[in-house]
């Protein structure tokens, strides 16, 4: 599988760092994950128009998932059945109010962020899942414990 850098994905189209993401994500154990790891944390859009790392509305987001009321709510919604973002998106929205949506990829953004969040706990990918009724994300990953 071909190195890639961020000088890599900075020279990329949003949508060419799309496909190389969705790509990597069916290939994770030969190197995919290194790819997703590297375009997560380089905060660079994967689509035209979304929030970039740097957007006051992206560190929050980040800062609010990462925190310890944003694992704990994760997780005991992982626990319940639903997407971890579940559990987070009522603290963000606490704080964003109208900022948080799908208008600039927050909600998307929401969810890589999240995702980031989980891998780091030891949890792997387990479906897409419905987010329940008046959340803002209409859909969200599910995670299940890494089998060890």
């Amino acid at each position: 599988m071909k190195k890639y850098t961020k000088e890599i994905l900075e020279a990329m189209t949003p949508e060419q760092r799309s496909v190389l993401y969705q790509n990597a994500a069916k290939h994770l154990e030969g190197g995919g994950q290194e790819i997703i790891d590297l375009i997560d944390s380089s905060g660079l859009s994967l689509s035209s128009g979304h929030m970039r790392a740097s957007d006051p509305a992206y560190l929050a987001i980040e800062k609010i998932v990462w925190s310890a009321e944003g694992r704990k709510a994760a997780l005991e919604a992982t626990e319940k059945g639903l997407p971890a973002l579940a559990g987070v998106e009522g603290l963000i929205v606490g704080q964003l109010g109208n900022q948080y949506g799908p208008h600039d990829g927050g909600t998307l953004n929401a969810g890589y962020i999240q995702a980031g969040l989980m891998r780091h706990l030891g949890y792997v990918e387990d479906g897409q899942g419905k987010m329940p009724e008046g959340c803002i994300a209409k859909t969200a990953m599910k995670w299940k414990p890494r089998s060890r």
